[in-house]
């Protein structure tokens, strides 16, 4: 799991990114908002934790900041605050989950995981891109006419999908859909072929394009 920890207290900041990353997450760490927003703007996660009270800019407005730009990243915003308004308000920026200074590691390792797996449900969803529809529940590809897709084909859509403002990288695809097994970058090349050909047989005006053979990116066609 790729993990964007914000916290302007440089201890606590080394403490949990050493602890996270002992339970095998990936962790990028910044020391206010506005780096957090940046960072987001340029590459993909799983999960950012975010403190609220940040110079520079504060855990409320970047997170605002963050969905405005229509990003959906799950979100768990930490503090010292325990007043019922200010859980609202965070919750009302957009964060998903609120966890009150001190706390427990093995509860914030847990309310992560919990939000990556639903993140990754994407049972009964229905995406759409385009003119494309992508049913999760069939596995059905649809835009002019229908086309079944794999389990695989399934996730790796989707993950690009969830991901249409920026570019993902193969190890990133790879972690998303792959998980465990032992592959390398060529099957995401192999898949994104395999993808790009469905696209193309059902007419979506969209199509996965490549970058320097190593990330990827699914944009809108104007002409089909």
């Amino acid at each position: 799991m790729k993990v964007l920890f914000a916290e302007d207290e440089n201890d606590l900041r080394e403490v949990i990114k050493k602890y996270l990353e002992f339970q095998d997450y990936y962790v990028d760490a910044v020391a206010n908002g506005s780096q957090a927003v940046d960072k987001l703007s340029k590459d993909a996660y799983d999960v950012i934790i975010m403190d609220i009270m940040m110079p520079v800019m504060d855990g409320v407005t970047a997170m605002k900041k963050i969905r405005e730009a229509g990003n959906t990243i799950p979100a768990i915003f930490l503090t010292a605050k325990s007043e019922v308004s200010d859980r609202v308000e965070g919750l009302d920026a957009g964060a998903d989950d609120y966890l009150t200074k001190p706390f427990a590691m093995q509860e914030l390792s847990a309310r992560l995981r919990a939000l990556y797996r639903r993140k990754r449900d994407y049972k009964t969803r229905t995406f759409t891109f385009g003119n494309l529809e992508l049913d999760t529940e069939s596995s059905e590809l649809r835009a002019h006419n229908t086309i079944a897709l794999s389990q695989k084909e399934v996730r790796l859509l989707c993950c690009l999908l969830l991901n249409s403002d920026k570019n993902m990288t193969a190890d990133e695809l790879l972690l998303d859909v792959w998980s465990g097994e032992d592959t390398s970058p060529d099957i995401v090349w192999m898949y994104i072929s395999f993808l790009n050909d469905k696209l193309k047989s059902v007419k979506a005006n969209a199509q996965i394009n490549a970058y320097d053979s190593s990330s990827y990116r699914i944009t809108e066609v104007r002409d089909v």
